[in-house]
């Protein structure tokens, strides 16, 4: 199995956790009231790093089969309206991941903190997430200097149904950073993301981050204009 397991520092995170905090909590910390926010959501964060751990898990695999929305990687056919566009002969393999933040959540009992918990928590496994990305990249350009890495799709992005993360789950294992699936299909723990990165041949097919967010149904991008743009 072609499995790479990675310990991530907290603090080799925290620089894009920050940002991504700050512009979710909408704190502007040049205004009076907002620091001293901050300096609350600061604790908070200290919190949860005390608790937490980062882990990562990447899995490679090559697609055997493509049909239309649906590639089949040993098996198991993972949906997404924008692979539409992506043809089999264009891809080089993929890189399937699990990040978790474990048990990174504050045990006040207070609104705001558990308001400032949960955004802390999306915003370490986000800037984990660039950091694979990276880590990806080059282990990808080791295989082929030439090749270009897709930005991540998911469970949520780009049209991919909440339900494909139990088939994601059958392909790659998420016990090896302690990731289970309840009955309804969350992940636990709860600040655990996982998706997968396409490493293609003809960067022009992928689709563009304007779509990433798209909940178009199984159709969505036979009639979305946006990708004759």
């Amino acid at each position: 199995m072609d499995n790479t397991l990675i310990t991530i520092p907290f603090e080799d995170v925290y620089p894009a956790a920050e940002r991504y905090f700050l512009a979710t909590a909408g704190l502007n910390r040049e205004n009076s009231k907002h620091k001293r926010m901050w300096i609350h959501a600061l604790a908070i964060y200290e919190e949860i790093r005390g608790k937490g751990e980062i882990k990562a898990l990447i899995h490679h695999v090559i697609p055997e089969k493509a049909e239309g929305r649906d590639f089949y990687f040993r098996g198991v056919k993972i949906s997404c309206n924008a692979f539409e566009r992506i043809q089999l002969d264009n891809v080089n393999g993929a890189y399937f991941y699990i990040i978790t933040a474990g048990d990174a959540q504050t045990e006040s009992e207070q609104v705001i903190d558990q308001l400032y918990g949960d955004i802390w928590g999306t915003s370490i496994v986000d800037a984990a997430r660039e950091k694979i990305r990276d880590r990806i990249i080059s282990m990808d350009k080791e295989k082929d200097e030439n090749s270009i890495l897709s930005d991540s799709f998911g469970p949520g992005y780009y049209g991919m149904e909440l339900l494909q993360t139990a088939d994601i789950f059958r392909i790659i294992d998420p016990s090896l950073v302690n990731v289970t699936l309840n009955p309804g299909g969350m992940m636990r723990p709860q600040k655990s993301i996982t998706g997968l990165f396409l490493s293609v041949k003809n960067g022009e097919v992928l689709p563009p981050a304007t779509c990433e967010n798209c909940i178009g149904g199984s159709s969505g991008c036979t009639f979305c204009n946006r990708w004759e743009r």
